[in-house]
C-alpha cells in the first residue's frame, strides 16, 4: 500500500470514528451599511469577537454611502443584507420591493443637529442652510417638528441633504451650512472642535424606529439558517455591548472603526451605553417603534394603503429564539 494510500485510510478511518470532523462550508454574507459609525457598533463587535465566526460566517461590509443605496441594492440582488431606516425600508417594500425586515439594531435616532457658534438657537437658522440626510424623511420630519416648535417656518430655512454623516459634517466644517445633523461619534468630534448642539434628537424623538436589517425574500428561502445565525451573533453583540465590563475593548473597537480619538468615543459610550440605550435586545422590532413610522406615512401620503400593517412588512421568523 503506497504511502498516500495509507494517509487517506487513516483520514476516512478517524471520520467514521468521530476523531476528525469533516470542516463546515463558511456562509459569506454581502452587508451593505452607510458608513463607519456608532450605529454598526454591533457588527464591529461580532466581527473583533469571533461571534460572527462562532455561527460559521464571513460577513464582507460594503458602505454604500446612504439608506436609499442600501435599499435599492438589496432590493436588487447586489447586497445580501441591508441596514436602512424603518422609513427607507418600508418605502421601498411598499413600492413593491420584494424584501423583508428581519429584525433591528437601533430603535432610537442617535443623530444631533450641530451648529457653530454664531448659531445659538432655532431662530439664528433663519435665511440659512441645514443640511439633513434625507428629504421627507426621519430626520427631516423631527427637524420640521423641532424648527416648528421653536417659530421657525419651513421657507425660512434652506433644507439640503446628504445621505452621509460624514459628508454632512465636512460641510458645516467648511462653513457650507450653519447646521448639520449627524450622528456619533461626529456629533462628539464636533463638540470637541467648538460647535455646539442645537437639539439631541435621539432625546427629542420617542417611539420612532430607527435601522431596520433587511433582505430579499429569495435569499432568505434560500439562506434562512444563515439570517438566523447573522441576527444570533447581532443579539449576542448587543448584550456584550451593554455588558459594562466590556467598556474598554468597545471603546477600542469603534476608535479602532471610525478613526476617532479616544475622549470622543468614551463620550459616545457613555451617551450611547449608558445613557440612550438605543441597541434593541433581540434584534427585536416594537409594534409601537414600527406603527409610529407607519402611521406616519400614511398621514403623509408615502403609503397609500389605509389597512397596510406590520405584519405585511415584518418577518420575525428569523429573529434569535
Amino acid at each position: 500500500m503506497s504511502m498516500k494510500v495509507a494517509r487517506r485510510a487513516l483520514l476516512l478511518a478517524a471520520l467514521a470514528a468521530g476523531a476528525v470532523a469533516p470542516a463546515m462550508a463558511q456562509n459569506k454574507i454581502t452587508l451593505g451599511v452607510v458608513s463607519r459609525s456608532a450605529p454598526n457598533w454591533p457588527e464591529y463587535v461580532a466581527e473583533t469577537m469571533g461571534f460572527f465566526k462562532a455561527e460559521n460566517l464571513v460577513v464582507e461590509p460594503i458602505y454604500v454611502g446612504s439608506i436609499a443605496a442600501i435599499a435599492q441594492q438589496t432590493t436588487a440582488g447586489s447586497l445580501d443584507i441591508g441596514n436602512t431606516t424603518f422609513e427607507m425600508a418600508i418605502t421601498a417594500m411598499d413600492a413593491g420591493a420584494p424584501i423583508a425586515m428581519i429584525g433591528s439594531t437601533t430603535i432610537k435616532y442617535p443623530y444631533s443637529l450641530m451648529a457653530g457658534a454664531a448659531i445659538k438657537s432655532a431662530a439664528d437658522l433663519k435665511g440659512k442652510a441645514v443640511i439633513l440626510p434625507v428629504k421627507k424623511n426621519d430626520i427631516d420630519n423631527f427637524f420640521g417638528m423641532w424648527a416648528a416648535g421653536n417659530g421657525l417656518k419651513e421657507a425660512d430655512v434652506d433644507r439640503v441633504y446628504d445621505g452621509s454623516s460624514t459628508n454632512r459634517y465636512a460641510a458645516l466644517v467648511a462653513s457650507a451650512v450653519a447646521a448639520a445633523a449627524v450622528n456619533s461619534p461626529l456629533d462628539f468630534t464636533a463638540l470637541a472642535a467648538g460647535y455646539h448642539k442645537l437639539v439631541d434628537f435621539g432625546s427629542f424623538v420617542h417611539g420612532y424606529g430607527f435601522i431596520g436589517v433587511v433582505s430579499r425574500k429569495d435569499w432568505l428561502a434560500k439562506n434562512s439558517d444563515a439570517a438566523r445565525a447573522y441576527l444570533r451573533a447581532l443579539s449576542k453583540s448587543i448584550d456584550w455591548l451593554y455588558d459594562p465590563a466590556n467598556r474598554e475593548k468597545a471603546i477600542d473597537i469603534l476608535m479602532r472603526e471610525t478613526k476617532q480619538e479616544r475622549d470622543v468615543v468614551e463620550k459616545t459610550y457613555a451617551y450611547y451605553i449608558t445613557d440612550l440605550k438605543p441597541f434593541s435586545r433581540g434584534l427585536a422590532i416594537p409594534d409601537d417603534d414600527f406603527n409610529n413610522v407607519l402611521k406616519a406615512f400614511k398621514e403623509n401620503g408615502v403609503v397609500k394603503n389605509a389597512n397596510a400593517a406590520k405584519a405585511q412588512f415584518v418577518d420575525p421568523g428569523y429573529l434569535p429564539k
